[in-house]
């Protein structure tokens, strides 16, 4: 038996094994997963006097805190090697702690709700994408909102009723909400919102295509409180990027957008669309960022929305594996070159959170890399790039629809990621006519989702391929979006953008380009 199939078994083995052993993680998470009318969530000051912080508790939370939390917290730091150095600093030391300690709530209310799972699910999502608007100023080959058109949108009544629900998620709230679309600054109300947003949500971002940002419109966003800017940029040179968005003049406002950004102090994210026609430049887009002083994001290719006409751009697996090496490279070398300044002096100013991708797999790839260099690291999930996480990868698990976000759609619609198609089998429920905590604690789809075990084998040329039969499953588990793009409408089928299913790639690329000349 290979060491893949026998990390497999043991996996599955564990998640057995925990259905005997969440029982009682449950009832005793129940014992003090409290509101005190005296001192507030016991669940978050317990674990802030865990981590080594002041707190002051009546009699009878003390009590608790004594015979039920902070040995819980103890022995569950030591048998999931948590680094405490690490959440101490990020959950007591830092400007978004509110944010972690939220997330943290989740974490265990997800514990009780749902017991241990591999991978995990919250009790609520730790961050929600919101396409706030179907409007847009460019036209995007890739747009999976197919932005562009009238259609009906929340009011900013509707707007700031919908976030009043999700600061309410769980009973603890959204620790992260993102502003999408569509373009969100078309929306003359967006500051609006998004200053009302701020005051209930600690972590507020927006993606944009940069190209109505100028210096004041950058000083605007930081004064109303938006922590991170995400601004698209498929191409190092005017025409790649104008292309692909075909707009002309585009390039030129997206980078001085970048710039102004940058320069107001935001922190500032590049991200990049990598598909055939510009892979050649995402190397240089990437030494761009770092010129610049902003982050990397690489986002893959769902063909979805008005991507679905151009499948024919999705890279593929080699492509896309050669560009998650270049990018997981560089993040290896930051992470040793931090580790190895940290043994020196006891600390390291070197920040791994400069790299991420969408794609599921790039777990993987950073996994191999780091281990050909004799090291431990790997990223747990595309927005989780940090040193002190990585032995959380396999209860993360990657690919997060559904389970660690969802999309919300410009009328209030709920979807699990924004990735998917809007339809009746994808839509949840609405954000101000159905409970979201009932949709999250109860959709089927979503279970769906959440259980990778339900993931399909395939037997190509005599070989066993799919995301069903990968070791790796549990940090990645592949792109559902894109398995229900290419496998139309399964949430299992295999993400075949991935190497160790190229021979599968081979096979459905072609029918699915044929079918749509077919079409036209």
């Amino acid at each position: 038996m290979g060491i893949g199939r026998r990390f497999m078994q043991i996996k599955s083995l564990e998640n057995a094994l925990l259905s005997t052993v969440n029982p009682l993680l449950k009832l005793l998470i129940e014992k003090f997963d409290l509101e005190c009318d005296q001192d507030g969530s016991l669940l978050v000051n317990s674990l802030k006097h865990f981590l080594g912080e002041e707190v002051k508790f009546c009699n009878s939370c003390s009590h608790l805190n004594h015979m039920m939390a902070n040995p819980f917290y103890r022995i569950g730091s030591r048998l999931l090697r948590a680094d405490t150095g690490f959440m101490r600093n990020m959950f007591l030391g830092q400007e978004y702690s509110d944010a972690w300690l939220k997330g943290f709530a989740l974490m265990m209310r997800g514990i009780r709700k749902y017991g241990i799972r591999i991978p995990f699910t919250p009790a609520g999502p730790f961050e929600i994408v919101w396409n706030f608007t179907y409007s847009c100023n460019l036209r995007c080959k890739h747009c999976y909102e197919n932005a562009g058109g009238h259609r009906p949108e929340l009011t900013t009544d509707q707007a700031c009723a919908a976030i009043d629900v999700l600061s309410r998620i769980a009973n603890f709230g959204l620790p992260a909400l993102s502003f999408s679309g569509g373009e969100p600054l078309i929306r003359r109300d967006f500051y609006e919102v998004a200053a009302y947003a701020k005051r209930k949500i600690p972590y507020i971002s927006i993606a944009t295509n940069g190209t109505l940002i100028t210096r004041d419109v950058a000083k605007k966003l930081k004064e109303i409180g938006v922590d991170y800017v995400e601004i698209s940029l498929d191409g190092a040179t005017q025409k790649v990027h104008e292309d692909f968005r075909r707009v002309p003049g585009c390039f030129e406002k997206t980078i001085e957008g970048i710039k102004s950004c940058v320069e107001e102090g935001l922190d500032t994210c590049i991200a990049a669309t990598a598909h055939k026609e510009n892979l050649s430049e995402t190397s240089k887009i990437l030494d761009l960022a770092e010129r610049l002083g902003a982050r990397f994001m690489h986002f893959n290719y769902v063909p979805t929305g008005r991507a679905k006409k151009h499948i024919h751009l999705d890279p593929t697996p080699k492509e896309r594996l050669s560009l998650m090496e270049t990018m997981g490279q560089k993040l290896v070398d930051r992470y040793i070159e931090a580790k190895e300044e940290e043994m020196k002096t006891g600390k390291t100013n070197i920040s791994l959170d400069r790299i991420f991708s969408t794609c599921p797999q790039f777990a993987r790839v950073v996994k191999r890399l780091s281990r050909e260099k004799g090291e431990n690291y790997t990223v747990p999930t595309h927005y989780a790039a940090k040193k002190g996480v990585e032995a959380a990868a396999n209860f993360i698990g990657g690919c997060g629809a559904g389970r660690l976000y969802v999309g919300l759609e410009p009328n209030g619609d709920i979807k699990p990621c924004v990735f998917f198609p809007t339809n009746e089998q994808t839509k949840l429920g609405n954000i101000l006519e159905d409970s979201f905590d009932h949709i999250w604690d109860t959709n089927d789809l979503l279970w769906e989702l959440r259980t990778r075990e339900k993931l399909e084998k395939y037997k190509v040329n005599g070989h066993i391929v799919g995301c069903g039969n990968c070791k790796d499953k549990y940090i990645c588990g592949g792109c559902r979006a894109r398995s229900y793009s290419y496998f139309n409408g399964d949430l299992h089928g295999a993400d075949i953008g991935c190497i160790l299913n190229e021979e599968l790639w081979k096979e459905i690329v072609g029918q699915r380009i044929s079918e749509i000349a077919s079409s036209h």
